[in-house]
Order: C-alpha cells, then structure tokens, then sequence
C-alpha cells in the first residue's frame, strides 16, 4: 500500500507526496476562492517538490473550478519553472488529472499545459481523466 507524506492539508487543498509512484501531488478539494489562497497552496507544493528528490508531479483539478488568469500565469512564471529551475536541468513531468465535464477545470488547466508548453523547455506535460491511466503512465517514469 502506498505510502502518504503530507506537506499541506487544507479545506480547498492538500498536497501530499506518493512514495509508491514517487510522486507529489496537488489535490483540490474544492474551488479556490482567491488567487491568494491560490498561491499560498501552490506555494506549499514548490517548497514541497523542493525537499523531495522526485521528476514527478501532478495537479488533481477535477474539483478546482475556474481560476483567474492571474493564477493561470502564476503557475506559469513561478511554480513550473521554480520546480524546473530545482531539477538542474532534469525533466519534470507534470501531469493533471481532470473531470472533462468540469469544464472550468478544463479550460483552466488546458490553459496552463498551453502556456507552459510554450515557455518551458524542461517540461513533459500530460493531461488525464482517468486515474489508472494515469498511475501506469507515472510508473512508467524511471
């Protein structure tokens, strides 16, 4: 069974690392109500992904709702390459897992993938909707 090290718990958000999938993850709980609060649960994941020696991160938005461009870009300028810059050039692969009839979601994280893809080299990122395809596809990860 997998083994759960949290780094954040929160009643929107919580951000835990996998041991078993050597993955850290961000999981909405349910919508983000300022780009504040926005940033201080994705603040907690970089100083998070910083303590942990892992390529692998993944963003569960199913329940995050629409979030403000300003969060978008923040996601953008700050979190994607703050991880990027800490894996010395390594790979990072950034997964999001999303409900495709959470069309707030989806818009928002198809945003980020898109503007992240553009401005960031050292990024491989995959969007999922289904969870066992998405743990086959951090497994597959050496």
């Amino acid at each position: 069974m997998a083994q759960h090290i949290s780094f954040y718990e929160g009643k929107t958000a919580r951000v835990y690392f996998d041991t078993e999938l050597d993955t850290l993850f961000l999981e909405y709980l349910k919508g983000v109500k300022s780009h504040d609060e926005f940033v201080k649960i994705n603040s907690s994941v970089l100083v998070a992904f910083k303590k942990l020696n892992t390529q692998k991160f993944v963003a569960d938005i199913r329940h995050m709702g629409i979030i403000s461009l300003e969060s978008q870009q923040w996601v953008v300028q700050h979190l994607l390459p703050g991880m990027v810059d800490h894996l010395n050039g390594a790979m990072l692969y950034h997964a999001q897992l999303l409900d495709p009839s959470e069309v707030f979601s989806k818009v928002s994280g198809s945003s980020i993938k898109k503007n992240s893809s553009d401005e960031i080299e050292a990024i491989e990122f995959e969007q999922f909707s289904d969870r066992k395809l998405l743990e086959d596809y951090l497994t597959s990860i050496q």
